[in-house]
């Protein structure tokens, strides 16, 4: 058996702290509210006029600009910009390199992701910087980290944070050698973890596309291409398929199901769009308590569901047993004499086919698509026992890259859980990591952020 790494130890003595949720610290750290150890302010509203500029002075962030994956550290995608004369007459402030940001409001504060600019910059008024003065940069962006400021959130349906609150935040506060300690074991541990996270994503995303080709490939294919005569489909997108099959429009094999009713049985299987998962064909039930304000449409088991909103997410299911949906879905349900449902749903999970469908869809913020369309496009429908055959093969085979990627996402949750609690046991003090940071080798690249000033002490 391997031996198991030991624990970082514990500090010799604790004593109590001024803050609740924090409890014990070390004996020889302090508390302090975060405005003795750094200043907070919120960008600037930008006209939309002034946004999306390129190669201009500042880098301009946005509060999507920090959907990086994972917990990258630093802001790195400089595509939009804005120049220092435009800032100056907005009076906007330009944030110094080293400066951690973070959402302020709505569901994006709620993430709580933090970076680090790589150089002067501006932010958006839904961003607020933090400005070390009297601390370790790299130890306050940990120490940000595991500062859910959620807790402090004024409520509504749009949460949102001020920068009075956040500086009378207490935190615990070790000695200026000792955050440089802890922040060193951190970044260290970071960027390990990172990687590691790095290659599981890319694997998810793999399996994901190995998903989507494998169904493409097969119910356009079929089983056994290579020795399968072949034919034009008619269709550009298509190109070839086995000679032997047929090129029919969906409304002559599928009828689309537009029965409404305000009736609601407990019983019944009820689906919105938020409950189908997009292109797994998986979905969970909205449950009874789910209020709807409008009729709902009326399902059978093995009718296929199309969520015609957004058609490019492929949210397509096949219920095993009758309910409700709303009225974003289209109701499909195939004439069995000629087109199976569960070879139709693999169908309609194409990424051929989703492109073209989305390709049909109108309306700029919520693209939708319609029967109209949707029946007239010719599909490719092999004989039944083959669509029974293809059918079986992809449902097993999707089964399995479905479990790798279960799997693989389990390994990304447990990994960012880690992280989370191995950030809180040293910023907390919970764990000594002195010595462990002391072994650490000197990184030949350290991180551009580190180029702050020196910290002084509050």
């Amino acid at each position: 058996m391997t031996d198991r790494p030991p624990l970082l130890p514990t500090y010799s003595e604790y004593k109590p702290s001024r803050v609740r949720w924090l409890g014990e610290i070390p004996s020889h750290w302090n508390d302090l509210p975060l405005k003795r150890i750094a200043t907070f302010r919120s960008g600037a509203g930008f006209p939309i006029a002034e946004q999306g500029q390129q190669d201009l002075e500042l880098p301009f962030y946005k509060v999507s600009d920090m959907n990086l994956p994972g917990n990258e550290k630093t802001m790195k995608t400089e595509n939009n910009s804005v120049s220092r004369s435009t800032a100056a007459k907005l009076k906007a402030y330009i944030f110094p390199q080293g400066t951690i940001i973070f959402p302020k409001v709505g569901g994006a504060m709620l993430t709580n992701k933090r970076r680090i600019l790589e150089h002067p910059s501006c932010i958006d008024n839904n961003l607020m910087g933090c400005i070390v003065t009297h601390a370790d940069p790299n130890f306050v962006f940990f120490l940000l980290q595991n500062t859910d400021f959620a807790l402090i959130a004024k409520p509504g349906p749009l949460p949102a944070i001020n920068a009075r609150d956040v500086k009378n935040i207490r935190v615990p506060y070790p000695p200026i050698d000792e955050q440089a300690a802890i922040a060193r074991y951190l970044t260290h541990k970071d960027n390990l973890i990172q990687r590691f996270l790095q290659g599981k994503r890319r694997m998810l995303d793999l399996l994901k596309q190995l998903r989507k080709s494998t169904i493409h490939y097969t119910v356009i294919h079929g089983l056994d291409w290579e020795n399968t005569p072949k034919k034009p489909s008619g269709i550009p997108w298509i190109d070839e398929i086995p000679a032997h099959w047929e090129m029919r429009p969906l409304k002559f094999s599928a009828t689309n199901v537009s029965k409404m009713t305000d009736q609601r049985n407990e019983d019944d299987l009820t689906l919105a769009l938020e409950n189908v998962e997009s292109w797994s064909g998986k979905y969970t039930d909205a449950g009874p308590d789910v209020h709807f304000d409008s009729k709902l449409k009326q399902f059978q088991a093995r009718d296929v569901l199309f969520g015609k909103l957004r058609p490019y997410l492929a949210k397509v299911v096949l219920p095993d047993r009758s309910g409700l949906c709303v009225g974003e879905f289209l109701v499909l349900r195939a004439r069995e004499d000629i087109l199976l449902p569960e070879y139709l749903w693999m169908l309609l999970r194409s990424p051929v086919v989703i492109d073209v469908i989305s390709a049909s869809s109108f309306g700029v913020k919520m693209p939708r698509t319609d029967w109209r369309f949707v029946g007239r496009m010719r599909l490719p429908v092999p004989p039944l026992e083959e669509q029974a055959a293809i059918a079986e093969y992809l449902i097993d085979r999707i089964a399995k890259i479905d479990a790798a990627i279960a799997g693989t996402s389990r390994l990304i949750d447990l990994m960012e859980q880690y992280r989370k609690s191995l950030i809180h046991e040293l910023v907390t003090g919970a764990r000594d990591v002195r010595k462990a940071a002391a072994a650490i080798p000197d990184d030949p690249a350290p991180d551009s952020s580190a180029s702050t000033p020196a910290p002084s002490t509050p």
